[in-house]
């Protein structure tokens, strides 16, 4: 069994879904592709290499006070990939957990600490707890990898600059990091969670705040009654094809 860094954030938002996604192969409805924020991490990579090939820091992370290099080792590629990335099997669940992540920063003890790059048209920069968990987890993985890893990650933002007066073909970014402090320390227990829960033949309670879960419940309730169909066996909702 697989799970990514993004299926362990499924688990924490409802277990319910989770287990759908994974036992069944039934996903949630997916949201608008974000692909200008693709764009911008695409392009960051490119920037951040060119550094990486000269064997310098990349000048947002130099006016950051950050004393360290991009990490440069022939594993990167695989970290980098979606499909692969950082990856940890734990032999007595007899799973892996895996996250691609945008960058690692190596310090001069070699200890290594993940880079994210985030673009925004927000105002203000917000740390979403999404963010810290993806940092947790990120760190958790290399740490189970066997590397060291600094108390830290970072982000690093741009942000839509919108005192321009116009677009003019172009959207020009300010860029500023933003050092967190990481604690992995809830990860493995949320994984083995995430493991068990997985394989259980029955599917577990919803969130109760997720909306996906409560989707049929809602619309039976508002006199759509064949959506209301259910199998008395099993504790999760039957949509009629």
């Amino acid at each position: 069994m697989r799970i990514s860094r993004s299926g362990l954030k499924l688990f924490l938002d409802c277990p319910r879904c989770f287990w759908l996604d994974t036992h069944h192969k039934i996903k949630r409805p997916p949201s608008y592709p974000y692909t200008l924020a693709s764009a911008v991490d695409y392009l960051v990579k490119q920037e951040f290499d060119t550094y990486r090939v000269r064997g310098a820091l990349p000048e947002v992370l130099v006016r950051a006070g950050v004393e360290a290099k991009l990490y440069d080792g022939p594993d990167l590629e695989t970290w980098r990939n979606n499909f692969k990335g950082i990856a940890y099997t734990d032999e007595d669940l007899q799973a892996t957990l895996y996250g691609a992540v945008d960058d690692v920063l190596r310090f001069a003890d070699g200890s290594l600490a993940v880079v994210d790059y985030k673009s925004t048209g927000a105002r203000e920069i917000t740390i979403y707890a999404d963010y810290q968990k993806q940092m947790d987890t990120y760190t958790y993985i290399l740490q189970r990898m066997g590397y060291a890893t600094q108390s830290h990650a970072y982000f690093v933002f741009y942000m839509v600059d919108k005192t321009g007066g116009g677009f003019k073909d172009a959207l020009p970014f300010t860029s500023d990091v933003r050092r967190v402090a990481v604690d992995p320390t809830w990860v493995p227990n949320v994984f083995e969670r995430a493991v068990v829960t997985s394989r259980q033949s029955r599917a577990p309670a919803p969130a109760p705040q997720c909306v996906h879960c409560h989707y049929v419940a809602n619309a039976a309730a508002h006199g759509v009654p064949e959506l209301a169909a259910t199998d008395r066996d099993a504790d999760y909702v039957i949509v009629p094809e």
